[in-house]
């Protein structure tokens, strides 16, 4: 009995499955998908399990699964490298732009000083630079754009939001346009001949013809039927001759046979 149990115990190890959705359980040695949790009897039925339709669905849920995961992973890098470029773009440029804000300053500041000079620097007064208070005089002229506030605004783009919706779902009928449409041209002096068809005398000239034509087609009309009736007549008078000829043919065989008879009979009368 232990042989046999050996025996089997070695086939089942020979008929192992290697592939990478299968396992064996450590205790009873059993058979087990990996994604589907589904244990196969026997190895032969692997293959089965893997065409059906539970464990491909199961493995095509696993796989989008597994590609969202990668999506969502990449996504998140790229967003970490793109704060942390932006971080460091803001580490490196906040003393430059604060140094060339200073230097700005400093430009601006220059020339009103460099203007400005003390009052007893000229010994003659009348020779010194004249200040001239334009820039205060130009600040003072400029006229001050009127402010909107933040609710006209909204009514006004809520305005044109209401006519853009009208005009979208109410369009303007075209065809109402070319009803209602007037034409205004010059009088103009019509022709006789409307362009594109023949002249009075053209078509008085192609209505003879077509009449003559009407007159000549009656004529052999007439003619046809004529000598259709003359046919008709000549051939009773052929067969009424034909008849004829018959019936005289007869009645000269009738009056032999008379004849041959009448003599028969006047023989036997002179021997008897």
């Amino acid at each position: 009995m232990s042989d046999v149990r050996a025996l089997l115990k070695a086939k089942r190890q020979e008929a192992r499955v290697n592939h990478p959705l299968a396992s064996y359980s450590e205790k009873t040695g059993q058979l087990k998908c990996v994604i589907c949790h589904t244990i196969i009897k026997h190895a032969s039925a692997w293959e089965g399990h893997l065409g059906s339709k539970g464990h491909r669905t199961t493995a095509l849920r696993l796989r989008q699964e597994e590609q969202a995961r990668d999506a969502q992973r990449v996504q998140e890098e790229k967003v970490k490298g793109k704060r942390k470029a932006d971080e460091e773009s803001s580490d490196d440029g906040g003393p430059k732009r604060r140094k060339v804000a200073e230097e700005d300053v400093d430009m601006d500041a220059s020339p009103n000083a460099g203007a400005q000079f003390p009052n007893d620097f000229f010994s003659d007064p009348s020779r010194g630079p004249i200040q001239s208070t334009m820039d205060e005089s130009d600040d003072e002229a400029e006229p001050v754009a009127p402010s909107i506030s933040t609710g006209q605004a909204t009514d006004l783009l809520d305005l044109e939001w209401q006519k853009f919706q009208q005009a979208m779902l109410n369009p303007p009928d075209e065809r109402e346009k070319y009803d209602r449409a007037t034409v205004f041209a010059e009088p103009e002096m019509a022709s006789e001949t409307p362009q594109g068809f023949p002249s009075q005398a053209e078509a008085a000239d192609a209505e003879i013809p077509k009449e003559k034509n009407e007159e000549q087609i009656r004529r052999q009309k007439e003619e046809d039927e004529r000598e259709l009736i003359m046919d008709r007549l000549m051939d009773e008078e052929r067969a009424q001759e034909d008849a004829d000829m018959r019936v005289s043919a007869m009645k000269a065989k009738l009056d032999a046979l008379k004849k041959k008879r009448e003599a028969a009979k006047a023989a036997k009368k002179a021997k008897s």
